[in-house]
């Protein structure tokens, strides 16, 4: 059993982390704050590096990793968040997804331009009043219009949208009625941001980030090769996705909590209180031990379900327990840690409420920690299916 990451994994996480220290000080993710959109120039230095397309074949330009790697990417880059971009949703809905089910014409034309960092995903399946209900709630639909398609509904929480250069869209294409599962007839296709009949009203939200919309499609006119994998399997080829998605969140909650952890280390080392620095007060030392272990664990599940899909090994329940944990186990670091930092915490000053709110939106997406719990009690208790 060998629980070290390679030489390659070592110097890459080292490398993001000296990125993010030095590219994305307090100042320059206060200044995208402020400017309500990411640094080009980190964006394009990604590009440089080769961080944007490090799970893309290296036919298309990419470097060749794997799920690892991008999870040792997103959680090295999360405290970064908003200087650095959509980097999650491009890298996983646009790189693994065409890689994926993409065809060949699409392949090439989509990946090494994720690579090169000029082209920008974002995934539109969220619907309106639905939330983690995809299914039930399904009322965005494509019909075929002669060779094309023509596109017509309604998404929530899109993010990236307003910068997307290309958005995956979830419709359905076969009447539900039509068919023996709901999860049949369900068609993903490419859709350009800036295609005729699509239009976003952008939703202020208390994370930081830099770009969550609803978004809607008026008759959007599609041609056929904006189809996505096969017609009518789009729901199956969203869930091969979802594991990465879901070892990805654990990654980024991860980081937001180490990052929590560490500003709060630091702190109780160099603030003093009666007559002594914080850190030598019991009360604070098992915050930070709590943390520390917490974290620990955490950062052992989100590895071992990246392992597990790097191995092409069943992970689904190992990425939903992860992910769950990951989330649950940075809110309570990032809690603390504001705890620790006392009245400074509650500033927007001080970087830890920033991760705070950041780490929050792993608790709800991109599933739910009750719905990750639901499916662990299905298909790791096997208990009767509670939803």
């Amino acid at each position: 059993m060998d629980f070290d990451l390679t030489p390659e994994q070592q110097q890459l996480r080292h490398a993001v982390r000296e990125f993010v220290k030095k590219e994305c000080p307090p100042e320059v993710i206060h200044r995208a704050l402020a400017e309500g959109h990411h640094s080009k120039a980190l964006w394009r230095r990604m590009a440089e590096l080769g961080w944007l397309g490090a799970a893309i074949d290296e036919r298309y330009g990419g470097s060749g990793g794997d799920i690892m790697d991008m999870a040792l990417l997103v959680e090295g880059l999360a405290p970064g968040d908003p200087a650095i971009g959509p980097f999650f949703n491009t890298v996983c809905f646009g790189g693994k997804s065409v890689g994926y089910f993409g065809s060949e014409a699409q392949k090439e034309f989509f990946l090494p331009r994720i690579t090169s960092g000029e082209c920008v995903f974002g995934l539109s399946i969220t619907e309106p009043g639905g939330g983690t209900d995809v299914l039930g709630a399904m009322q965005t639909r494509a019909e075929r219009d002669g060779d094309g398609w023509v596109l017509n509904g309604a998404k929530m929480f899109t993010s990236a949208a307003q910068q997307a250069d290309y958005l995956v869209v979830v419709a359905r294409t076969t009447r539900r009625e039509a068919v023996k599962k709901a999860a049949e007839g369900i068609t993903l296709f490419i859709v350009p941001g800036k295609a005729p009949g699509v239009s976003m009203r952008k939703i202020d939200m208390l994370v930081p980030i830099e770009d969550t919309n609803a978004v809607f499609y008026d008759q959007v006119r599609l041609p056929a090769d904006a189809v996505l994998g096969e017609e009518g399997r789009g729901f199956y080829h969203l869930l091969a996705t979802l594991n990465n998605e879901r070892i990805l969140g654990g990654a980024a909650a991860l980081g937001l909590g180490t990052a929590a952890y560490e500003a709060a280390l630091l702190y109780s080392r160099q603030r003093t209180a009666f007559g002594k620095i914080i850190g030598q007060m019991q009360a604070i030392q098992h915050y930070l031990a709590d943390m520390a272990t917490e974290l620990d664990a955490a950062r052992l599940m989100v590895y071992r379900a990246a392992w597990l899909q790097s191995q092409g090994r069943e992970c689904g329940v190992p990425a939903t327990m992860a992910k769950m944990y990951a989330a649950d186990v940075a809110v309570r670091a990032c809690d603390r840690a504001i705890q620790i930092h006392g009245g400074m915490g509650l500033s927007n000053e001080c970087e830890v409420a920033r991760y705070w709110r950041l780490a929050r939106l792993w608790q709800i997406g991109p599933i739910t920690n009750e719905q990750c719990r639901n499916i662990i009690g299905q298909l790791h208790c096997e208990l009767p299916r509670s939803y």
